[in-house]
């Protein structure tokens, strides 16, 4: 299920951004950019996704998505608009660094960590990865 929710999302968002980057409307900008944002989270998806569901990752995708998303459309509501955060930097630019770049930084760090052992490969896997291997080597000779 996630693995085809993914992909049709990546074959729709391509033509949809194909579209609006030739078609120059403000008001699709936004558009464009939550799309955009949505490919990280469903090229992931289709990574790590197993027998079409997320297990354990499904939490730290969530996470990710919103921040992402949350991040972009900061950084569009508060271009330009003059008000600024800590230090005296644009609140826009604060979204940029904590939602678009920092916390995806953290979470995907914090999930790998999490789930090592799960998405390694197993004794079994590797066993048929040699003999693959092997196959192939002596159909070449």
């Amino acid at each position: 299920m996630a693995k085809r929710f993914s992909l049709g999302f990546l074959a729709v968002a391509s033509l949809a951004i194909l579209v609006i980057f030739f078609v120059e409307l403000r008001a699709l900008s936004w558009l464009f950019a939550v799309l955009v944002m949505g490919f990280p989270i469903a090229l992931v998806t289709m990574a790590v996704s197993r027998d079409g569901r997320l297990g354990r990752l499904r939490v730290p995708l969530v996470v990710l998505f919103v921040m992402l998303q949350s991040g972009v459309i900061g950084v569009l509501a508060f271009d330009g608009s003059g008000v600024t955060g800590l230090y005296g930097l644009p609140l826009s630019l604060h979204f940029l660094l904590l939602l678009i770049w920092l916390g995806p930084l953290c979470v995907t760090t914090l999930a790998y960590a999490v789930t090592f052992s799960e998405l390694d490969i197993d004794d079994e896997l590797l066993g048929r990865l040699e003999q693959m291997r092997r196959d192939r080597h002596s159909a070449g000779e």
